[in-house]
């Protein structure tokens, strides 16, 4: 799941050069409807949801301790690498997090530096800005 600014057909051809051999059909099936439910504020559903993820043994370690992020919640990069065990790797740990092939669901957008500044965000600074304020948002309802 990814954010596809450039359009469907280039969003499609990314994929394809990310898996080559997989065949493509446009389909729906109840493992992607429980993704989007997200965004329907069903958030019931996350848990079930399963991601076949591809990176290395760090990365995916990085990426299991974003998803223990709270709902709503922040954290810094450093404790990012404190919390997966690489104490003082919090840059490579920054590399990692950029790679997170997941956008919204593996939440890297509640990543932040540690002096309060929001960082970088692989999808973009505004959107990473806007679901942070939508989060919060929701927080106060």
């Amino acid at each position: 799941m990814s954010f596809a600014d450039e359009g469907e057909e280039a969003a499609l051809a990314l994929l394809r050069a990310s898996f080559p051999r997989a065949t493509y059909r446009e389909t729906e099936d109840q493992l992607q409807r429980d993704a989007l439910a997200v965004f329907r504020q069903d958030w019931s559903k996350l848990p079930e949801v399963r991601l076949h993820l591809r990176g290395t043994d760090f990365q995916l370690k990085v990426w299991e301790t974003l998803l223990k992020i709270p709902e709503r919640g922040l954290s810094t990069y450093a404790d990012i690498a404190r919390k997966s065990g690489f104490d003082s790797a919090f840059r490579a740990v920054g590399t990692a997090i950029g790679k997170n092939p997941v956008a919204f669901l593996i939440p890297c957008h509640r990543v932040i530096r540690s002096s309060g500044e929001l960082g970088h965000y692989h999808w973009g600074a505004g959107r990473k800005h806007a679901m942070i304020g939508w989060e919060a948002a929701r927080q106060e309802l």
